[in-house]
Formats: C-alpha cells, structure tokens, sequence
C-alpha cells in the first residue's frame, strides 16, 4: 500500500483478528481500532501484513515520531491488541478508547501486550484525575461503558467528561471536534454485559464518516455473540435511533462466528438459525454494502472448528450483493492478501481495487449494477468474494 486513503476505511489481514484504520482527515487524524500484527509477517511468503510496520511507515508525523490520533481496543484478547507494546514504543498515540472490563481482568488472564495497554491506561486515568480532565494529546484515555469501577477508591474521582456511556456519540478526537466530518455512536457494552465473558464485553459502535452530503457508514461489534447483538439491535429500535445501526461496511463479529446467528437456549441442546438477526443486518444495510471478514480463508463447519466458519459466510452472502463479501484472506486472492481499502469522496462510499489492479476505484452504485442488474441481492456469489 503506497498511502493510506484521503478519508475511508482500511482492514487489514492478518490472520484471525482485527486490525482496522480509519482515516478521518487525510495526513491529520487517523484511527486504529485493535491492532494484531505477527512478527511472522515480516516474512517473504507470510500472507500477512506486518501492520504495525506499515502504521509506522503510512502514520503523519508529529515532531518527528509517527502519529495516531486514536487506539480503539475493542477488547484484551490477544488477537485484538498483539503488538500493542511495540506500537507504545515506536509511534504517539493521542488518545485511547477501551471498556471498563480491562481493569476487571488479572494480570494472569491478560496477554503481554494486553498487560501494556492497561498499564497505559492506568498512567493516563491517573494523569487525567491530577490534572481534572485537562490533558494533552498522549495522555488522553475514554472509558466507554457502564460500571460499578467509578464507585471505587482509584476511579470515584474519574472526570465524567471521559467517560461514555451506550446511547450517546462522540465527536472529538484528541482534543479536535470534528462533529462536520466523524461521529461514533456507541451502542454497547452496558451494564449488565460485564459479568459475562470478554468476547461479550466487546465495544460495540457505529463510524460514520462525512464528506459534504455524503456519509460512509462502518459497523463494529468486536467479538460479540447473538444475544448480545440482538440486544444492541432491539434496544436502538425502541429508541427509535436505527439510523445508527446502518451500514456501508461491516466487520463481521469474531472473525465471522457462526455464533452470531445460530444459537441455542439454556434448555436447548442444539443450536439454530436466528432468521431475526440477518433481517435486522438486512433491514439496514446501505444500499451495495459490504461485510468484511478479518480472517484466514479456511472456512468450515466441522465440530470443534474455530472462526471463520463457512455458515456464517453463506448467510452473510444471502443479505448483500454478489461479490461483496470480503475475506481478508481472499482479497485479492489467497496467494498474495493486500489490504481491503473504502473511500469516502464528494461522489459517494466506494470500493477500492487493489492497487495493483488496471481499474481505479468504482463507487459502490456502479459496482451493484455490475453485479446483479437489479434491485435484489441474488443468492449466488460471483467474483472475489465467491466459495468456489
């Protein structure tokens, strides 16, 4: 990759976990939402990016040291936030999002780079207590999420104005309003998810990008399951707020989890297709969206097989257009991954081609055209984003 994009969404591959790069002003304000990068991917023949190699060398400079304007960390599993201790070292991060749930954990339960990342967001709560919510970029943290934490001794004095709760936006990035062209609206965790597992405390948001009259839309889950989605659905429904759930782009939750939409109940033994999840995806999807899948192209269903798993992609396929599942893996092919690149101009959201192809990027009206001539998504994948 030569640049990042003037404004638009970047997911990278790097096997099973997240990496993702949100530009917001070209050059200016850039934001990375869980970072896992392998050192294995600095090999010849690995089919993943070094990301925190190409971070350092595609971030702006702020006197002289590469800078990111914001690390999102979804949640402290170690395909979330490898290589983070590293990232601390070589590159200024202005502002750091997370959930409460990364103080509940013991250091035993946490990764090394997990372990940097709390202690980094323990020096930036203190520094924010002393100095009563007025810090400088490198020392800003946002806890976002209901808990119990802020009646305790090391948090009662946390200044609510770095707190969010679910239900509320953000438009500030290390100190910037830029309320004209980004709002993240958080939808979860809430209050009553941190007694469960870590995957189903994942910070949940929508990204909405804006360039003049055009909005590009990004949906993120982290690693939740379909109860907890469905909860963030149902609750945005009755609040009457669903231009929040919509989407241009979707990460597919935990690397695409069949778990996401087949599902069992405590007195149920197996578990089966929840139809009302894929209609609430359907229901307010953009029209020519795309579900990314951020994760190796071995999909299968056998027992015990982990993410991703091929259920999940045909019913993902079934509620877009042909083509317009990704796999990071797959992108452009399995061979040679490059990153999966959208834009967001004057003229609408649009795909970009890899940079090695002949075609320049294609807005995303042009691209269901191509591909299926009509108004219904045909049930029958062709191009990259096919099985076969």
């Amino acid at each position: 990759m030569k640049s990042l994009p003037k404004k638009g969404f970047v997911f990278w591959p790097v096997g099973n976990g997240d990496s993702t790069t949100i530009v917001v002003k070209e050059k200016s304000t850039i934001i990375q939402v869980d970072l896992r990068h392998c050192e294995s991917a600095s090999d010849d023949d690995s089919p993943m990016t070094p990301v925190l190699d190409e971070l350092v060398r595609l971030l702006p400079k702020r006197d002289g040291k590469p800078y990111l304007s914001l690390f999102v960390l979804t949640h402290p599993d170690e395909d979330h936030c490898l290589g983070f201790k590293e990232l601390l070292k070589k590159v200024k991060i202005g502002e750091l999002w997370h959930t409460p749930r990364v103080f509940r954990e013991y250091h035993k339960d946490l990764c090394e780079d997990a372990q940097a990342f709390r202690q980094e967001a323990r020096r930036r709560r203190d520094v924010t207590i002393e100095k009563q919510g007025d810090v400088e970029s490198g020392d800003r943290v946002r806890v976002i999420g209901h808990d119990d934490i802020f009646e305790e001794d090391d948090y009662k004095d946390f200044p609510s104005y770095w707190r969010t709760r679910p239900g509320t936006s953000v438009t500030e990035v290390d100190g910037e309003e830029l309320g004209e062209i980004f709002e993240a609206f958080i939808h979860a965790p809430f209050k009553d998810d941190m007694d469960d597992t870590r995957n189903n405390t994942s910070l949940a948001f929508q990204i909405n990008l804006i360039e003049q009259e055009q909005v590009g839309k990004g949906l993120f889950f982290g690693d939740r399951e379909y109860l907890l989605i469905k909860k963030i659905f149902d609750k945005t429904k009755e609040r009457e707020r669903t231009q929040y759930l919509e989407w241009n782009v979707m990460l597919s939750s935990h690397h695409c989890s069949k778990s996401v939409m087949y599902w069992a109940e405590t007195d149920e033994e197996e578990k089966t297709l929840q139809q009302d999840i894929l209609d609430d995806f359907e229901n307010v999807r953009c029209e020519g969206a795309y579900i990314i899948a951020s994760s190796r192209s071995d999909f299968g269903d056998e027992d015990g097989k982990l993410p991703p798993h091929l259920k999940a992609r045909k019913r993902y396929e079934e509620i877009i257009d042909a083509g317009h599942f990704i796999c990071t893996h797959e992108h452009p092919n399995k061979k040679a991954p490059e990153p999966i690149v959208f834009l967001l101009d004057t003229n609408g959201f649009k795909y970009q081609k890899p940079e090695g192809g002949a075609e320049t990027a294609k807005s995303v009206a042009s691209a269901v055209t191509a591909a299926r001539g009509g108004s219904a998504p045909p049930k029958e994948q062709v191009g990259f984003g096919a099985t076969s």
